[in-house]
């Protein structure tokens, strides 16, 4: 995966002044925890806080079914120094981590972008990585198959012994076997977060592990900076053309909600999204006539699919697809997700994916001899 990273040594101090500004533009603030040490300014992720003392940081993962209360507390102590004395409840961990277990590989990209990447010893899921890096480690053995997330081999794990497993927690779910290894599960919740920037400053959380923090921030100055440029292309652009997304499964259709994180990118690639008075964070399940009744005349329609997927296909499917406009006029954008690497590169390059969706919305303002990385006219 070629990654624009930003070297810290080489990153201007105006840059690093302008982050917080950048971000600013696109986000509202977050919330803060306790009042223990001082805080990091997390300027768009709304779902973790960062402490610092002079003994150790404490990183708090709030709980995104419930935001007043934490999900998680880490308490992190520099691995050369003597453990400190008095630290708050939360699971200690020595920093910088060593060995570590990946239950997605979206997790695993971000210690790819720190630079990080040969502490990864283990992995879940590892039929959707596509990552060259990933899948050669893979390959040659240097990173461990654990199977699938729901049915975890505890034992080939424990054989690479590593310091913490970073996983994605779900709402009433526990995590089986694994809670008895003794490993420090890592519940990293930046899917629940609602905006594209939002959701790669999760790279900082996990940066704090490995001691990159400013690796870290240096990384999320210039993608603020390119998301920011791009949003600043549409300035003046008036016209929003309207846009809904997906398609049915069985008889439910699930569209985003209005406040969701590709409600964002839409508003942010100047379209008009149908759904965008809806405050709802996740997806809303709708029947088809509703949501034929309100998209029957949007001028785009976006689907994202595991297979290759025509018009004529679509129509086979279902029918009535065929009355929507957009069906009509060729103007669906298509993205086949096993053929390209948006789930893994597009949450830590939402700049990428957000030139993709303005190429298509505003083709008055494309580049030059531009080609889209993710998404595509569908074929007929």
């Amino acid at each position: 995966m070629k990654i624009n990273k930003l070297s810290v040594k080489k990153l201007s101090i105006k840059r690093m002044l302008l982050y917080p500004v950048l971000l600013l533009l696109s986000c509202s603030g977050g919330k803060l925890a306790k009042d223990v040490g001082q805080p990091v300014a997390i300027t768009c992720a709304r779902g973790f806080t960062i402490h610092e003392t002079d003994d150790y940081t404490l990183l708090n993962v709030i709980n995104p079914w419930d935001t007043t209360s934490i999900l998680h507390t880490y308490v992190l102590i520099d691995r050369e120094k003597p453990r400190p004395e008095n630290l708050p409840e939360g699971d200690v961990v020595k920093i910088p981590v060593s060995h570590i277990a990946c239950l997605s590989s979206v997790d695993a990209s971000m210690i790819e972008m720190l630079g990080d990447i040969d502490k990864v010893k283990a992995m879940a899921e590892t039929s959707y990585v596509k990552m060259p890096t990933l899948r050669k480690a893979l390959d040659e053995g240097r990173i461990a198959d654990i199977g699938e997330y729901a049915s975890l081999n505890i034992e080939k794990l424990m054989d690479v012994s590593p310091e913490i497993i970073i996983v994605s927690p779900y709402q009433n779910m526990g995590y089986g076997k694994l809670e008895t290894t003794g490993i420090t599960i890592v519940e990293n919740a930046g899917y629940m977060e609602n905006t594209p920037l939002g959701r790669a400053e999760w790279i900082r959380f996990v940066a704090a592990f490995l001691k990159k923090s400013r690796e870290a921030e240096a990384l999320m100055a210039g993608i603020a900076e390119r998301y920011q440029s791009l949003l600043a292309r549409l300035d003046g652009v008036e016209n929003r053309p309207t846009v809904f997304s997906e398609k049915k499964y069985g008889q439910v259709w699930h569209v985003p909600g209005g406040n969701s994180y590709m409600a964002h990118f839409f508003r942010d690639a100047g379209a008009d999204y149908l759904w965008k008075d809806n405050t709802h964070t996740g997806s809303l399940s709708l029947d088809f006539e509703t949501v034929y009744d309100k998209a029957e005349e949007a001028d785009f329609w976006i689907i994202k699919s595991d297979n290759d997927l025509t018009y004529q296909q679509l129509k086979s499917e279902y029918a009535p697809y065929a009355h929507f406009k957009a069906w009509k006029n060729r103007k669906i954008i298509f993205s086949n997700t096993t053929r390209n690497n948006y789930y893994e590169e597009g949450v830590m390059n939402p700049d990428w994916v957000l030139q993709d969706l303005i190429y298509f919305f505003h083709p008055e303002v494309v580049w030059t001899d531009f080609k889209p990385r993710y998404f595509e006219w569908m074929q007929y």
